[in-house]
């Protein structure tokens, strides 16, 4: 299981609207028979770029996304990422450390191109594409 980053299904739109294969097709190829998490943060970050929440494009995204629990291991996770973050002077986006710390709660490797950010997080395994 892998668990994706908002850049991810963003890149993932761009890329069907070409209709020209890029990164993400190129990464989702080659990691076929992998299942796919969200974290809700991801997936609000997400549905909030669209107007209508019938978007074909959203319904896609509920049908091959999984939605795992987020709850108190997720908070103590985020606590000591905030913390480690804040402490070190590397705070990155609230949103994204709630991501991280959903990834890193699961033990679950973050699929993002987002590196510059996710790359401060100790505990974190990023895969970028």
């Amino acid at each position: 299981m892998l668990m994706v980053d908002t850049c991810f299904l963003i890149d993932y739109q761009r890329e069907s609207k070409r209709r020209k294969p890029g990164g993400v097709a190129v990464f989702l190829k080659a990691h076929a028979d992998e299942r796919l998490q969200i974290s809700p943060v991801a997936w609000g970050e997400f549905l909030a770029g669209f107007a209508d929440e019938e978007h074909p494009f959203i319904q896609f995204g509920r049908g091959r996304l999984d939605f795992p629990p987020f709850g108190p291991t997720v908070a103590s996770a985020y606590r000591k990422v905030f913390r480690y973050l804040k402490s070190s002077g590397q705070l990155i986006g609230g949103n994204d450390m709630w991501i991280a710390a959903h990834a890193i709660a699961l033990d679950l490797p973050l699929v993002s191109r987002n590196g510059s950010e996710f790359n401060r997080v100790p505990g974190l395994r990023l895969l970028t594409y």
